[in-house]
């Protein structure tokens, strides 16, 4: 009893760690930035590096769906995701198993049928979860870069009232301004500019990676000033006042259905504690 409570609380334990890590977003990796920027220079000295288990595994399941505009935004690589994905399947396929066997050294023997079924079960719900926590954080994270999209066009706008170009006021607005969503503005207008292409080109792919698509309004918008030289500072003041109502009005939607979502629990508490007040009448008459 002592092993089969141990392993039962280790396995809880491993459980409640996994989905927590899952829950967690994940910050962006330095590392993988500074591999794709440098990966083809240390490949020209060294000979290609060696391949990690993660990324033998996301080469073996190219067929697998995979969120990548979300995983870009989220700053997390393919394939660790897919390796955690296939991970969490592995131990959901895994838990009842090796409770089942706990619980037949213990002496106690269930059906074969039930665990078979509830493990799958579990394995797929396990496999699954992290696309939903994907697909959620990611949510949360474009809102959040919308949000500060919104004072990016204002101080574009306000670059190009001072008279600055469309590359330098896309620039110095990036540098001015602080915060992660700037930092990926900044490191794609860097890019673009390495590789001599207009910073609207780098504003476009940063959209089509990410799934924002108020971004790539502001590459149209930088791509007709830059070659057809005209004045967007209204444009981009209107576009910035409208963001902002759209990011109200979603506020506002998303308190209604909270304030709307509160009605049932207050319903059952009401409801019980009706039935709390004629439970004692209801016993004597009826007891």
């Amino acid at each position: 009893m002592n092993l089969m409570a141990a392993a039962s609380g280790a396995m809880a334990g491993l459980g409640a760690f996994a989905l927590a890590s899952e829950l967690m977003p994940a910050p962006a990796r330095l590392d993988a930035a500074l591999a794709r920027i440098d990966g083809a220079a240390r490949a020209g000295e060294g000979g290609p590096p060696a391949r990690s288990a993660a990324a033998r595994l996301g080469a073996a399941l190219p067929w697998l769906p995979v969120p990548a505009a979300d995983l870009a935004l989220l700053g997390q690589d393919r394939e660790r995701w897919l390796a955690g994905k296939v991970a969490c399947g592995l131990a959901g396929l895994g838990i009842l198993p090796v409770v089942t066997a706990l619980l037949a050294l213990a002496g106690r023997r269930p059906p074969l049928a039930v665990p078979a079924v509830a493990s799958a079960a579990l394995g797929l719900a396990l496999f699954l979860a992290p696309d939903l926590v994907t697909r959620a954080s990611a949510a949360r994270r474009r809102a959040d870069f919308r949000h500060a999209l919104t004072s990016y066009l204002d101080l574009v706008a306000l670059e190009r009232g001072a008279g600055a170009g469309p590359t330098e006021a896309l620039e110095a607005a990036a540098q001015v301004g602080e915060g992660w969503a700037f930092a990926r503005i900044a490191g794609a207008l860097a890019s673009v500019r390495q590789a001599g292409r207009p910073p609207w080109a780098g504003l476009a792919d940063l959209a089509r990676r990410t799934g924002v698509g108020e971004l790539a309004d502001l590459a149209d918008l930088a791509e007709v000033a830059g070659q057809e030289g005209a004045r967007i500072v209204q444009t981009l003041a209107a576009r910035a006042d409208s963001m902002r109502a759209e990011a109200l009005a979603a506020a506002k939607a998303r308190a209604g259905a909270r304030s709307t979502t509160m009605v049932i629990p207050i319903a059952l508490l009401g409801a019980g504690f009706l039935l709390l007040l004629i439970f004692p009448v209801v016993y004597r008459t009826f007891g």
